[in-house]
């Protein structure tokens, strides 16, 4: 299950202060080995600069708002297990969800933190219109192990989909000829209902040649006269019949 933390800036005369000095941890906490960092800060709508995050939250002071820190983190033994969550689009279905039961606008900022632990996470600051109740907050944190499992699955999906697909591959030319067949491509292909690949059928009994043009092999057509597929050299192509004049008799001649 997602974790979800949440605590909110005591109102005073310096509540301004702190959610900005907060805005400046998520920013520019060190790495892991102490080393200076500037990470992106992202919103609803997209990537935010600090000052826009200064703005919301002057703006947020003077209507009386709750500056929440709120953090979250995927499960990483379920949820987050190859670290290939969208982190972002998380928090934004998370504070949307919230903005919904709220029924307001949040104005928040966010930064992803996955470079000092091992365990990914978000820290967010988000201007709330009052004080959130304790069912809220759990139902916060069920909402958003939604999330990271139904973002989990789709991955695993689209990973196993392709991974299949990749495994599908038709034989070649040259192990044709060793196991003495031929191929034989139909007008109407069979198609693949799981990866949707068309595939081609082999007959040991159906004619075939080798264009000499550019080697390529091909069935013969039913008339016998047919085209390369390949370079479209004319194959197989009769010798027109003409008279030739011997003496005093005309004498056909292929």
């Amino acid at each position: 299950m997602a974790v979800v933390r949440a605590n909110y800036v005591k109102k005073g005369k310096s509540e301004r202060k702190v959610a900005k000095a907060n805005i400046r941890y998520i920013q520019e906490r060190p790495g892991k080995d102490r080393e200076k960092l500037t990470r992106v800060l992202f919103d609803n709508a997209g990537f935010i600069g600090r000052h826009d995050a200064y703005q919301f939250i002057d703006e947020g002071a003077k209507k009386g708002r709750f500056f929440y820190r709120l953090k979250l983190s995927p499960d990483p033994a379920k949820e987050d297990t190859k670290r290939d969550l969208n982190m972002q689009k998380l928090t934004r279905s998370l504070m949307r969800s919230l903005e919904k039961r709220l029924k307001a606008t949040i104005p928040w900022a966010g930064a992803l933190h996955d470079d000092h632990t091992d365990i990914r996470h978000v820290h967010i600051l988000a201007a709330i219109p009052r004080r959130l109740k304790n069912y809220e907050l759990e139902a916060l944190i069920r909402e958003a192990s939604f999330y990271c499992r139904e973002q989990r699955r789709e991955l695993d999906y689209d990973r196993g989909h392709t991974q299949k697909r990749e495994r599908v591959s038709l034989p070649k030319i040259s192990q044709l000829r060793h196991r003495g067949e031929r191929p034989y491509i139909s007008s109407h292909p069979q198609v693949d209902k799981t990866t949707h690949i068309a595939r081609v059928r082999f007959s040991k009994s159906h004619a075939s040649c080798t264009c000499p043009n550019c080697h390529f092999l091909q069935s013969h057509d039913s008339h016998g006269v047919h085209g390369c597929v390949s370079c479209g050299r004319i194959l197989h192509k009769k010798r027109e019949l003409s008279l030739e004049r011997k003496g005093r008799a005309w004498e056909r001649s292929i």
